[in-house]
């Protein structure tokens, strides 16, 4: 690399003959480029920056060798013969500015060799100066660049030779190969001085320059070796250290596994109870909750009752009406014009006055009546113990009071009512449907005024009085297709309406106590079979339905305790009867299950109790 720091010596290889052939000289170039594809390719898996620069460097040799030798020379035409001798001089001043980069690597291990990097690098800076001043194209420039190269070598083979000895004794293994490779280096500078000032042949020079090249390729060739071989090694116990660590964190967390399996197989099975029985309760909250929001018992907008809490309250009133033979009337009122309210003034304001009609309303009513919001602006009025006539006086009242109310921003609004008495065994349907038609008179004739209903047909009372206002009658859409349950659901529906009768024909308490107990056992007896049966079918929600079961069971008996101590309540029977286990049960919750049990199952196919 320092052979072309000389000015006269390129020219002196293209003049005279040399005693070794152009082989030779190709075996050196052969090497040294061997030495820079040897570290190159090991670069590439180990990316150390040494390998980097020591390829690098092979390759900056080999050039500035084959262009000092005389190989450029016998293979470039004769015009570019004018550059080699440049080429070979800037080759040799960048071979000088990378052995510091290169020494300051394989040394870092060092902490008295890095005390000397700031001195190489700044003479390396130098040489990169000297390489820019050989490609100038003027001779002045490139004698300066030749005897700066000349001050460099010796001063650069120095300090790597200070820093090896530091690196040496801080037990830095390559540090001697470094050393040997630096000594070469500066052979080769001085056999290139010797020859300049005439101390040695030109041919003993040159073959002493090949000589140290060899040396210097072999004992770089080796520190790249052993750098390779350290990288290897660090990299093999960094990975075994890895797989050790990996090791021990799977043996551990093996061992905790182990752990926690053992610790939750002693405790699976009161987990699993536990599980279970927050699983019913979950469910049973959640359907409490869900029946508490489906029970909202008044309109949100006017505060009135919805249409839930009318039901569940006019059963009772009509029970009542039935034992005690007293009247009961029902008033629908619906507000006249009030789309031209909306359509005029919004829905804002169409808001303002239901609520401002409910507040009118409500100071005209009894205690005992009630007032429903029975959809958009139609509203019923249950007025107890109340004939047709005081009904009559009390929708005209309503009225009047309505039409005298202004309401700011709409005016004057009016409403038309229709008055309709409850008849004895009319149904529920029915008499609404009465009052429905009165308000449709009402308003065919003018609107703003009361219309009476007219009584039912006095032949179709009679017929509906045969049976109980409470009857509940099996139809053939509530079968399911098994025998089993189809039967006992009859049973259930007739025991239910024979209870109801027992009821409102005012018989003794004794007789409801007794029909309310048989009605009991068929339930509980239904529901134990239905639950075998679902159980044989793997119905998939089955705790859910025997969760339901025995909730109804308990009001049940809750409702017999009261029976039994002559607190019977039979607005809150009823209610249980026709909405609970009839409605809600029976003609709801059933019926999902009728896909997933035989429907030809006979009654010898009951799977045994606790099956």
């Amino acid at each position: 690399m320092t052979l072309a720091m000389l000015p006269n010596l390129v020219l002196l290889q293209l003049e005279t003959p040399r005693p070794l052939n152009l082989a030779l000289e190709s075996f050196v170039a052969g090497l040294l480029v061997a030495l820079a594809l040897l570290v190159v390719l090991s670069y590439r898996p180990l990316r150390d920056r040494a390998l980097g620069l020591a390829g690098l460097f092979g390759l900056v040799a080999a050039g500035a060798w084959i262009a000092f030798s005389g190989i450029a020379a016998a293979l470039l035409p004769a015009a570019c013969t004018p550059w080699i001798r440049p080429l070979s001089l800037a080759l040799g001043a960048l071979c000088l500015a990378l052995w510091p980069l290169i020494a300051s690597q394989l040394l870092s291990a060092s902490p008295g060799a890095r005390a000397l990097d700031p001195i190489q690098r700044v003479v390396g800076l130098c040489s990169l100066l000297a390489t820019a001043m050989a490609l100038v194209p003027w001779p002045p420039s490139r004698h300066l660049a030749e005897i700066l190269l000349g001050l460099i070598a010796p001063l650069m083979a120095g300090l790597t030779l200070s820093a090896g000895f530091r690196a040496r004794r801080d037990m830095v293994g390559i540090a001697s190969a470094l050393g040997a490779a630096t000594v070469a280096l500066l052979v080769c500078c001085a056999t290139l001085w010797a020859v300049a000032l005439g101390w040695l042949g030109s041919e003993a020079g040159i073959a002493t320059v090949e000589v140290a090249l060899v040396a210097l390729t072999a004992l770089l060739g080796w520190s790249m070796l052993h750098r390779m071989a350290e990288l290897n090694l660090t990299t093999q116990q960094a990975r075994a250290a890895q797989l050790a660590a990996a090791e021990r964190q799977a043996e551990e967390l093996e061992a905790l596994v182990e752990n926690r399996n053992l610790e939750l197989s002693t405790r699976l099975r009161d987990l699993n109870e536990a599980r279970q029985t927050a699983e019913q309760a979950n469910l049973g909250l959640q359907r409490a909750m869900d029946q508490l929001e489906q029970a909202a018992s008044t309109d949100r907008l006017t505060g009135a009752w919805n249409r839930r809490r009318f039901e569940e309250a006019v059963l009772p009133e009509i029970a009542l009406a039935h034992r005690r033979r007293e009247p009961l009337s029902l008033l629908m009122f619906d507000l006249d014009h009030f789309k031209q309210v909306n359509d005029t003034y919004g829905h804002g304001m169409g808001d303002l006055v239901l609520v401002g009609t409910v507040q009118c309303i409500r100071e005209q009513l009894r205690a005992s009546d009630a007032l429903v919001r029975w959809g958009g602006e139609e509203f019923l009025v249950m007025a107890p113990a109340t004939r047709l006539e005081g009904a009559m006086g009390l929708a005209e009242k309503l009225r009047a009071a309505l039409a005298a109310r202004v309401f700011p921003g709409a005016g004057h609004v009016t409403m038309s009512l229709g008055v309709a008495e409850y008849m004895l065994g009319e149904g529920l349907r029915e008499w609404i449907d009465r009052a429905d038609q009165a308000l449709y008179q009402a308003k065919a004739g003018g609107r703003n005024q009361v219309q009476a209903a007219p009584a039912a047909d006095p032949s179709e009372g009679s017929a509906t009085l045969s049976r109980s206002l409470f009857e509940v009658v099996w139809e053939s859409a509530y079968e399911s297709g098994n025998i089993i349950i189809d039967t006992q659901h009859k049973k259930l529906f007739r025991l239910a309406s024979a209870l109801m009768s027992v009821i409102t024909e005012d018989r003794p308490l004794a007789d409801v106590a007794l029909s309310l107990e048989t009605l009991l056992a068929h339930t509980a007896q239904h529901f134990h079979d239905e639950e075998a049966l679902l159980r044989e079918a793997h119905y998939h929600d089955l705790p859910h339905h025997a969760a339901i079961h025995a909730s109804l069971l308990t009001k049940a008996r809750q409702l017999q305790a009261d029976v039994e101590a002559n607190r019977l309540d039979f607005g809150k029977l009823a209610t249980f009867l026709a909405l609970d286990l009839v409605k809600g049960h029976i003609l709801t919750e059933d019926q999902s299950y009728f896909a997933h049990v035989p429907s030809t199952a006979g009654l010898d196919e009951i799977p045994p109790a606790g099956a």
